[in-house]
């Protein structure tokens, strides 16, 4: 399994109400790419200014492949946002067990 975890800071809350919408849009449509586990956009709730990226694929071929389908809008919206950092990383994982479940 594949985990990507990124952290992106933007300049201000109202540049995060002018990306999300394209953010909602953007995991809607990676939910549904082959191989995808959970692809999840969140807001910090410490710092509103903070998107947190959660993504699980089953495998590298799987995110690879979903790396190369184009996505005009969420490419525009990114390229174009007031951007402090970005931080995105991969992380092979082999097992996952449940800590906690209700």
């Amino acid at each position: 399994m594949i985990i990507i975890t990124g952290k992106i800071k933007v300049q201000s809350s109202e540049e995060i109400a002018r990306v999300k919408d394209a953010l909602i849009r953007r995991a809607q449509k990676s939910r549904t790419d082959k191989g995808n586990i959970e692809y999840i956009f969140s807001q910090n709730l410490e710092d509103p200014t903070e998107i947190i990226l959660t993504e699980k694929w089953t495998d590298l071929t799987s995110l690879q492949e979903h790396l190369q389908i184009p996505d005009k809008e969420f490419s525009t919206i990114i390229g174009s946002a007031l951007i402090e950092r970005a931080v995105v990383l991969s992380h092979e994982a082999t097992t996952e067990r449940t800590l906690l479940e209700r």
